[in-house]
């Protein structure tokens, strides 16, 4: 399990929406304490390892996995993330985070 799994995305560990920040929160409540603590350590290593999203590897599967994808799945994907996009930006411009007086 990784965060990315629970809506996390560019904006490191704020989620795009209230509901993925829910969802989170509920998964995490319903762990053990050794599952919490697996959770970290893969979290940790993942840190250590400096894994790049953005190497030549993961783009390739990230390609891969997209090209495996039906249209109806591609679509629903487009979607979710346009929706994230725009929950995101509404939330921004709600508290002025771009430092313009509305």
């Amino acid at each position: 399990m990784t965060t990315r799994g629970f809506g996390m995305g560019f904006f490191g560990k704020n989620p795009f929406d209230k509901e993925a920040r829910t969802k989170f929160r509920e998964e995490w409540s319903k762990m053990t304490d050794s599952e919490k603590l697996e959770f970290m350590n893969k979290r940790m290593e993942s840190i250590e390892k400096h894994e790049d999203r953005f190497s030549v590897e993961a783009m390739d599967a990230r390609c891969e996995a997209w090209m495996k994808m039906t249209n109806e799945e591609k679509q629903a994907f487009v979607e979710e993330r346009k929706k994230a996009f725009e929950s995101r930006m509404h939330t921004m411009q709600g508290h002025r985070h771009f430092g313009f007086a509305q």
